[in-house]
């Protein structure tokens, strides 16, 4: 064993050594026979060239760099055409080339290339814009091979390798620019009857992938790696790639394409399918023109995507493209909505109108059988959805949803206006306006949404609400409201109504939206709307969506716009309740905005009699301003009192009066957040006629009836007719002089009648017994019999504890006699 491992090492090392001798013997041969092994490397490539300059710095011997084959290193290699000084262009610079070559060929002193390979540098393929291209040079000397002057085999090359190359076409003729940075690229070629066949293994990164540099480019600094095969067709003058694996930015994906060099126009096909591909990804390999059009879009799982490219190689053509892809249980986010358990497919074509074309305006994208989650708890579907006109992108589509009420909780945002407990909701809706933020394009909405059985709560006024039912109508740009039925515990509602214009103005102008109401109902009861007059609350924290960051537009938009619109209510009522007060057959006209309750006119039967009044008030929470109108006919006044709590008045109330009031009123006043009426805060006149009155057990008369009118009926006063206009000033109803033709007595009052404190009444009473003149019919004689015999001047005045008190008085001047 030892003998024949010494033989073999022996025998190896011999043919080493010959070996290494041999390469060192090339290597003097290359060194000697430099000039002329340069002489012919410079023949071939200029034999491919005509009317350009090569430049080649240096050439040294590269015996390791292509083992077992020689390899010639080429330094500082550059060609140049005749144009080069106008346009600037190299169309090669590197640093080194290396070329391999047939040993034995370079022993009969011929050269046969049978590789490249090329280090740090650049090569440009550059066409200007009148279609002349640096590349032009490289066409085959045909005068020399037409005199025979070629000399030996031409070269066969089978195997190119980059390393480090920029490889640049720039064609702006045809507006294409395509850039490469190639960190290695190994290339192997084949020949067969019919053409060849090309192999490459490549790593690189795309510069510029622009088939119309004005639309941007394709592919933007992804990184590509892959092994390519290339076949072409001498027949048919087809190059085609096989369907085959390629990773771009990290992702696998199937690429295959063909292009044809026969007839003109020459066609050219590329299909991509990737599976599993991100969203953003797939954006990103877009032209920016394009992805720009997705960003308000995001995707969060990955996708399937099919795509096609068609056209035809040149000037001016815009190829085909046509994309499909897929996707389940999908999250996507737009415009602020978010979409759960998203399942649909999808199409995208750049040629919407075939034949029309291929531009922005022209393309489509397409969903189908759309299926999805608002905020978890609302599904909604779309059999179609199109996004047409990428230029001004306008979503049109028909939807459908049938769900609780009560999902629209979460769907609101973090401050829900309304708190549904109960209901049901089907909406069945076509949609078409923009998609993107600040798009111009007015929005069209056609269909219904009914709601049914709904509980809730309104939850800025603290309302309560059952049996809600309604149907709302959307046709174009406006809203109808139909059939609406709203129950709480005390009242009942029946609604039409209609919104002009909503759908353009609900986002950008919600106060110059207009709602109208009809209203009608069998009993309503205002104590129940008491928080209208007060600060609207802050809605409830949904604590389920509390930290989530997108938050339904349309939710969280419709509090703005029921704070902001204006509404005009037009309301007919059987019954209308509020506190004491009751009323029949109600009619009124008012209207709503910001901050004002306008009342246009209001009529109503009231306590026998009627009541019309108009008026304003101003909403400013605690206190509420208001001015009001009224007309009063044939009212029977302790009713009224009482309905009014007394107006505020301390000794006179609804116990002490009855007649038949009709009266005309201006006044102005506060009204608290509470629905009750702010103290001295009434001002204005009130003209009164009361008929057919009295004045029951009113304690200050009965207190000095008995020493002063014994024998007469002080508990029930009566008298026919009372007039006068009475100015109210906050706590203080100033009383004009008037004279009183009662029942028990003769009086005249002028003075201070104060609600709380301030009293100051002077109060003239003849002791003369009003029955002894009941047969007098002369008016005259009558007036003057009143005055006969005592007369006592009082002076009614709060006393400490509160109560009027009446005591004898300094005479006040004699007040003018006042109608009886």
């Amino acid at each position: 064993m030892q003998k024949w491992l010494r033989i073999t090492l022996i025998v190896s090392g011999s043919l080493l050594a010959i070996l290494v001798l041999l390469w060192l013997g090339l290597a003097l041969y290359i060194r000697h026979n430099k000039a002329d092994i340069l002489q012919q490397i410079s023949d071939r490539m200029s034999d491919r060239m005509h009317g350009g300059a090569l430049e080649i710095k240096d050439m040294e011997p590269s015996l390791v760099h292509s083992f077992p084959n020689v390899s010639v290193a080429l330094e500082g290699v550059s060609i140049k055409d005749s144009l080069w000084n106008t346009h600037q262009h190299q169309l090669l610079n590197v640093a080194r080339i290396f070329v391999e070559v047939n040993t034995f060929s370079l022993l009969r002193k011929q050269l046969d290339i049978r590789q490249i390979s090329l280090e740090k540098g650049t090569i440009c393929l550059f066409t200007d814009s009148t279609g002349y291209s640096n590349a032009s040079m490289l066409k085959r000397n045909t005068r020399v091979k037409a005199e025979g002057k070629e000399k030996g085999k031409g070269p066969d090359i089978t195997r190119l390798q980059l390393s480090d190359i920029s490889f640049i076409i720039d064609n702006q003729q045809k507006n294409k620019l395509f850039s490469f940075d190639i960190a290695n690229l190994k290339g192997s070629l084949r020949n067969n009857d019919s053409g060849w066949a090309c192999n490459m293994n490549t790593s690189l990164r795309v510069r510029s992938l622009a088939f119309n540099t004005e639309k941007g480019s394709y592919l933007k600094d992804k990184t590509v790696q892959t092994d390519l095969e290339v076949r072409y067709n001498r027949v048919s003058k087809t190059l085609s790639i096989p369907q085959q694996a390629l990773r771009i930015g990290g992702q696998t994906i199937s690429a295959g394409a063909t292009f044809s060099f026969g007839e003109r126009p020459r066609a050219f096909t590329v299909h991509i399918v990737a599976d599993k591909i991100p969203f953003r990804l797939a954006t990103s390999l877009l032209t920016p023109k394009i992805s720009s059009k997705l960003d308000s879009i995001n995707i969060e799982q990955p996708l399937d995507v099919e795509a096609q490219l068609k056209g035809h190689m040149q000037p001016g053509d815009k190829p085909s493209v046509d994309v499909t892809w897929k996707t389940v249980n999908n999250v996507v986010t737009t415009k602020g909505m978010e979409l759960q358990e998203c399942s649909f497919a999808g199409s995208f074509s750049n040629e919407w109108m075939p034949g029309q074309p291929r531009v922005d305006e022209n393309s489509i994208i397409s969903l189908y059988g759309l299926k999805a989650k608002i905020y978890k708890s609302i599904p909604v579907s779309a059999d179609t959805v199109h996004i047409i006109n990428l230029k001004h992108p306008t979503l049109m589509g028909y939807f459908n949803a049938d769900f609780p009420l009560t999902a629209l909780n979460e769907a609101q945002g973090d401050e829900n206006v309304f708190s549904f407990t109960g209901g049901t909701a089907q909406a069945a809706l076509y949609y078409k306006g923009g998609i993107t933020a600040g798009d111009t394009i007015l929005p069209y909405l056609k269909g219904t949404v009914a709601l049914k059985q709904g509980v809730m709560e309104y939850t800025p006024r603290n309302l309560q609400f059952s049996n809600c039912n309604a149907l709302l109508d959307f046709n174009g740009q406006d809203l109808a409201l139909h059939n609406i039925t709203i129950s709480t515990r005390k009242s009942n509602l029946q609604m039409e109504g209609n919104v002009q214009n909503i759908t353009r103005l609900y986002f950008t102008a919600p106060d110059k939206l207009q709602l109208n109401w009809n209203v009608r109902s069998t009993g309503i009861d205002l104590d129940e709307f008491r928080s209208f007059l007060g600060k609207r609350k802050q809605g409830k924290r949904s604590r389920a969506i509390a930290n989530r960051r997108n938050i339904s537009r349309i939710a969280s938009q419709l509090d703005v716009v029921l704070n902001s619109c204006n509404v005009n209510i037009h309301m007919l009522l059987d019954k209308l309740t509020y506190g004491n007060f009751m009323a029949q057959q109600v009619r009124a006209e008012m209207s709503l905005n910001q901050s004002d309750i306008h009342l246009q006119q209001m009529s109503l039967l009231h306590a026998g009699g009627s009541i019309n009044m108009a008026g304003t008030m101003t909403q400013d929470g605690v206190n509420n301003r208001f001015k009001i109108n009224s007309n009063i006919k044939n009212v029977h006044i302790d009713q009224l009192f009482h309905a009014f709590n007394n107006f505020g008045m301390q000794s006179l109330s609804a116990k002490n009066l009855k007649g038949i009031l009709s009266a005309t009123a201006a006044i102005t006043g506060n009204v608290k957040d509470d629905g009750k009426m702010a103290p001295q805060s009434m001002y204005g006149s009130l003209s009164f006629d009361l008929r057919n009155g009295a004045l029951v057990h009113f304690a200050p008369l009965e207190d000095i009836g008995g020493l002063l009118f014994r024998g007469r009926n002080l508990g029930n006063i009566t008298f026919d007719n009372l007039r006068n206009t009475l100015t109210l000033q906050g706590n203080k109803i100033i009383v004009p002089p008037m004279q009183i033709n009662s029942s028990a007595l003769y009086m005249d009052v002028s003075g201070v009648y104060a609600m709380t404190k301030g009293t100051d009444m002077y109060i003239t009473v003849p002791l003369r017994n009003p029955k002894r003149d009941e047969d007098i019919v002369d008016t005259e004689e009558k007036r003057s019999r009143r005055k006969k015999g005592i007369v006592l001047h009082l002076r009614a005045q709060d006393g400490e504890d509160g109560k009027v008190k009446i005591k004898l008085g300094s005479k006040k001047d004699k007040p003018e006699d006042a109608e009886m």
